[in-house]
């Protein structure tokens, strides 16, 4: 799925790719032992349930997805510091 995810996000993605991971998440979840495979497999197909549309434009526009700045770049920049003082 994470392999999958990345080619969808880095503009090599296929239309067949977000049916192939909610089939994918539908064999995981409660097919396994461990409650992580659930907890995996949920996001991922609920992000295409609610968003296939953006998913889709990822691949349509494969430059444009790996190259435009959704203005979140900035959360990625370290916090600045603040200073507390100890009464």
């Amino acid at each position: 799925m994470e392999k999958v995810l990345h080619r969808l996000e880095y503009g090599h993605g296929k239309m067949s790719d977000m049916d192939l991971l909610v089939d994918v998440s539908k064999k995981i979840e409660g097919n396994t032992i461990c409650p992580l495979g659930d907890a995996a497999a949920w996001p991922v197909a609920s992000a295409i349930r609610h968003f296939r549309d953006e998913f889709e434009w990822h691949v349509t526009n494969p430059i444009e997805a790996t190259t435009r700045n959704y203005g979140l770049a900035h959360y990625a920049d370290p916090l600045p510091k603040v200073e507390t003082k100890v009464a």
